[in-house]
């Protein structure tokens, strides 16, 4: 399964042009303490419109367990009015530790180790996927050998390799390196999932994807990819009328 992620970076991509190039989209829905990435509403809703399925991840600068909670907290609130099909992942690198550090933390195998334990179980005590993200340097520096067995790895690992059915180790999902595809200016990274996790969440009833559907965000990103602006309940009455009378 070929999978994106994106970011705010990428600005505004043409879901028209995407729709069945990639077989999933990652979205980056925050960082930190409740800062929510710019693009991630316009990137969810628009999956959601054209039915590309997603997850998405929280850019970590937790600095004990009790903030990597709070930033599971955060991102199950972002997710919460959208379709989730793919999982939720844990995202701390080299940026979160200079972070850490430079508060006085240190950060070491045990700190990362309890933090993504934290984060991943508020992940599947919600009723989600959860993956943790990690490189080969993070993996043998900051985690315990069985934290990527537990919860699944979003392996970040480029290499100059054009075969992506295998990966360098055991992992859910490999983020090789970039790629350029239909409706994203320049280039984003490209990852390969040797899961089926649309099919394979929906299997397991997880992601919440039998709650009753939210209609109110399926009509504001329908407003949004027609250029109507105005009220959710505005949006949620002319979404109601098209779909009624197909105009």
């Amino acid at each position: 399964m070929k999978y994106i992620d994106v970011s705010e970076w990428q600005g505004d991509i043409n879901y028209d042009k995407l729709k069945g190039c990639v077989d999933g989209v990652i979205i980056r829905a925050g960082y930190g303490k409740g800062s929510k990435d710019k693009k991630f509403e316009r990137n969810v809703q628009m999956c959601n419109l054209y039915g590309i399925p997603c997850g998405a991840y929280w850019f970590s600068y937790a600095k004990s367990v009790d903030e990597a909670k709070l930033e599971a907290a955060y991102l199950l609130d972002a997710v919460k009015p959208y379709k989730m099909e793919l999982p939720l992942a844990f995202d701390f690198e080299y940026d979160s530790v200079t972070n850490a550090e430079k508060s006085g933390v240190t950060v070491d195998k045990r700190l990362v180790t309890n933090m993504v334990r934290a984060f991943c179980d508020a992940i599947e005590a919600a009723g989600y996927w959860a993956l943790n993200y990690a490189n080969p340097d993070f993996l043998s520096r900051y985690l315990d050998p069985l934290v990527p067995e537990r919860y699944g790895l979003w392996l970040a690992q480029w290499m100059d390799k054009t075969d992506h059915s295998k990966p360098p180790r055991q992992c859910s999902i490999w983020q090789w390196g970039t790629s350029s595809v239909p409706g994203v200016n320049g280039t984003v990274d490209t990852n390969t999932s040797y899961i089926d996790f649309a099919n394979v969440i929906r299997e397991k009833g997880l992601n919440n994807l039998f709650k009753p559907k939210d209609e109110k965000a399926e009509a504001v990103a329908w407003a949004m990819e027609n250029g109507i602006s105005g009220s959710e309940d505005i949006a949620l009455a002319l979404w109601q009328y098209h779909k009624a009378f197909g105009k």
